[in-house]
């Protein structure tokens, strides 16, 4: 039914209709289907409503110079914030800013209460609506609209589903990628999209699914990150933007970690996410090398690390990231970080057939040794270690030669 009444549209908009007042209805017909994850919405659909919403997009904004933007603030003002009215944020004042002293919100309401979710409940496309608004924005219009924005954005970061929060870190991201840096400062959002994220980074098996936990920690860290970097974009100054990455680091990472890191692919998706973090750090990142190490040594030397590969190869990726970033206090921890290569090495040596995936991880191990060893091989104590390591195994000796 629903490509049928798509073909139709896309019959009738042969016929040149001129940019009016129904052009925000068609429009918001059309980008209902712009998302292949909504269940409403297949290849058929998708691949109809896309060039029918690009040729409307071309007629609105050659009908006059502010005609797109009129359409996005009715949008807004008509399809987007009628649906909202009722979730309105505690934290926030009616002009989109941080509400300095916000009073007491009300018990919120019960997902089975869907009169006050209507957004939610008897029209979830709007979801998708607001999505392709945020993706048609750019700065100017970022902040002329502001108000309108944050505030359904906030309601579904904050919604208690999962998959709701999933795709509300995904807006926040989209929105992100143009915003400037003075309106989050201004507005004091960025702290408010911040203590909002954070908590995210502890959504932990087993208290959380597995299958809930990876994609929710997976869009979290992205788009705290992305957050951080957005806030202190103009910013001259290291401190500010270096203090929020150590909290992701201390508050996600390492709690992480410590409550599951026995879960392989939460193991994995951390390393992965740390990698990020080292790369956003810098030389800032050499603080964490005490307790990133020792993860990083602790999977390479695990009695079964061999039975899944996709977390050695992250261990090894956060490792050649520490060695470009931190490289100045790596000497410190040479005992460590040869210790954990040449064990996973020799294991990976020692099976009979190993699989690809592990023949991959054994040629990245010697190109990282290799590079470690060029890296530090001017330094005495390491050149010790290295013979040492040769003498006991004759295998070591081209591996490990200066």
């Amino acid at each position: 039914m629903k490509v049928t009444g798509l073909r139709l549209l896309s019959h009738l908009q042969d016929l040149q209709v001129p940019a009016s007042d129904s052009s925000a209805a068609l429009v918001a017909c059309l980008a209902t289907f712009t998302n292949l994850e909504d269940p409403w919405t297949n290849e058929d659909a998708f691949n109809l409503a896309q060039p029918m919403l690009a040729k409307r997009l071309e007629s609105v904004r050659c009908a006059a110079p502010n005609h797109f933007d009129s359409l996005i603030a009715q949008l807004l003002l008509d399809y987007v914030k009628p649906l909202f009215l009722k979730s309105k944020s505690s934290v926030l004042t009616d002009q989109g800013r941080k509400a300095i002293a916000p009073l007491p919100g009300n018990a919120a309401p019960s997902d089975f209460e869907s009169g006050s979710k209507p957004w939610k409940f008897q029209s979830p496309h709007i979801v998708t609506i607001f999505q392709w608004i945020l993706e048609q924005l750019d700065a100017a219009m970022v902040e002329k609209h502001w108000p309108l924005i944050i505030p359904p954005l906030l309601t579904i970061l904050d919604d208690v589903s999962v998959p709701l929060k999933i795709r509300g870190c995904q807006l926040l991201k989209i929105l992100l990628d143009v915003v400037p840096a003075s309106l989050l400062e201004r507005s004091g959002l960025g702290e408010v999209f911040h203590n909002t994220l954070m908590p995210y980074l502890l959504f932990l098996p087993s208290l959380t699914p597995e299958e809930e936990s990876i994609p929710i920690l997976n869009a979290t860290y992205d788009t705290v990150l992305a957050l951080t970097i957005a806030r202190y974009r103009t910013t001259k100054t290291k401190p500010p933007k270096v203090r929020d990455l150590d909290a992701i680091f201390r508050y996600g990472i390492l709690k992480g970690y410590t409550h599951a890191g026995e879960k392989v692919r939460i193991a994995e998706l951390l390393m992965k996410k740390s990698t990020d973090l080292v790369n956003a750090m810098g030389i800032y990142c050499v603080k964490h090398l005490k307790n990133l190490l020792p993860i990083i040594s602790k999977i390479l030397t695990a009695p079964f690390a061999t039975a899944y590969p996709p977390l050695l190869e992250a261990s090894l990726q956060l490792l050649r990231a520490i060695m470009v970033n931190g490289w100045p206090r790596l000497a410190l921890h040479r005992a460590e970080v040869l210790e954990g290569l040449i064990i996973c090495w020799s294991k990976i040596q020692e099976e009979d057939k190993p699989m690809t995936a592990l023949l991959t991880v054994r040629k990245n191990i010697e190109e990282v040794l290799r590079a470690l060893v060029q890296l530090l091989g001017g330094d005495r104590d390491m050149r010790k270690d290295l013979q040492m390591l040769r003498n006991c195994d004759s295998r070591l000796e081209t591996l490990l030669k200066v």
